[in-house]
């Protein structure tokens, strides 16, 4: 497999549930993002359906509220939102070795979350991970049967683009894993089964395979 690392600046994750007013971010992104950035990189929409495996962890050095003018369609006048930003942001893809010339040479923009926030691809490696037990997870979403603790939320997966607006396709419940940044959240986040374990980032990688029905 290869391990795309993608940096950018800022990044935020919309919470679906929240439709106007203050914008939290998710502290990881979901697989809809993902989609998306897979979709840029190739120039065409990515479905997980024809996907063999993927993976991704996901890391921000800090969080900060900015200021955000916003337009509405039909109304003149402008709004003005609270929206939470990450910063300094690392995303490490886990992809088959086919993906490489994709992300060689994206077709479109890589961005993580809104139009702003760009990202580039800063190192593309072929990798190989060794499954351990009683590995650290985090910096992703993992199904509630892992029966790891953390925040549920119910997630897009997909996103159906020949609709506009685009509509989810497929939300699933996940639990929500912030990369553990210090001992006691690690041994929170621990996984009992048997995951590929990457030694460079010190984290377990939660691979879906052959999403659609399965995760």
């Amino acid at each position: 497999m290869i391990r795309v690392k993608i940096k950018s600046w800022t990044a935020s994750f919309r919470y679906p549930t929240f439709q106007s007013g203050y914008q939290p971010t998710l502290p990881v992104p979901p697989l809809s993002t993902i989609q998306g950035i897979l979709s840029a990189a190739r120039g065409e929409i990515a479905s997980f359906s024809e996907i063999p495996f993927v993976g991704y962890v996901f890391k921000s050095e800090g969080k900060g509220v900015d200021l955000e003018r916003i337009y509405a369609l039909g109304k003149t006048e402008t709004d003005v939102i609270r929206r939470e930003v990450l910063f300094d942001n690392t995303l490490h893809l886990y992809l088959p070795d086919e993906w490489e010339k994709y992300f060689r040479k994206p077709k479109f923009q890589l961005l993580l979350g809104r139009s702003s926030d760009i990202a580039t691809v800063e190192k593309i490696e072929k990798i190989e991970l060794k499954e351990r037990a009683n590995v650290p997870v985090g910096g992703t979403i993992v199904p509630i049967a892992s029966g790891l603790p953390g925040l549920v939320h119910a997630l897009p997966v997909e996103f159906d683009y020949s609709t506009t607006p685009r509509r989810a396709k497929i939300v699933k419940p996940f639990t929500i894993l912030p990369f553990p940044r210090n001992l006691a959240q690690r041994k929170r986040q621990t996984y009992n089964g048997k995951l590929p374990y990457d030694p460079e980032i010190d984290i377990g990688v939660w691979l879906y395979e052959g999403l659609h029905g399965k995760v």
